[in-house]
């Protein structure tokens, strides 16, 4: 029996984003990666280093709503999964264990159901 895909081991459907989202750690403010995608009770996201599965991270998410705006969102998420994209390029899978309104305002103006 063939090896099950990544997207076939999936339990809930993921959303892909309409805009690009950076994610930061809330207590240093650094940079950490980009979204990739996101359901509704987790989110994967690009970084250079790999995380370390079962870490719990503190993040926020900022999306660029206009030229001249902002929106932030804090969110706890656990690291599930971490696998390499490229030599330089990892994408990890988080669980969300609490978000702000914000979170679930991005949710539904920047997703679309693939």
């Amino acid at each position: 029996m063939p090896e099950k895909s990544f997207a076939e081991m999936r339990v809930e459907p993921r959303w892909q984003l309409k805009s690009t989202v950076s994610v930061f750690t809330q207590d240093t403010e650094e940079f950490v990666g980009l979204m990739v995608n996101w359901s509704e009770q987790g989110l994967m996201f690009s970084t250079y280093q790999a995380l370390k599965k079962g870490d719990r991270l503190k993040l926020e998410l900022v999306d660029m709503v206009s030229k001249t705006g902002r929106r932030n969102a804090h969110l706890t998420a656990e690291v599930m999964w971490s696998h390499e994209l490229t030599p330089s390029l990892h994408g990890n899978g988080c669980i969300i264990f609490e978000g702000s309104d914000e979170l679930d305002q991005m949710r539904r103006d920047y997703c679309i159901q693939e």
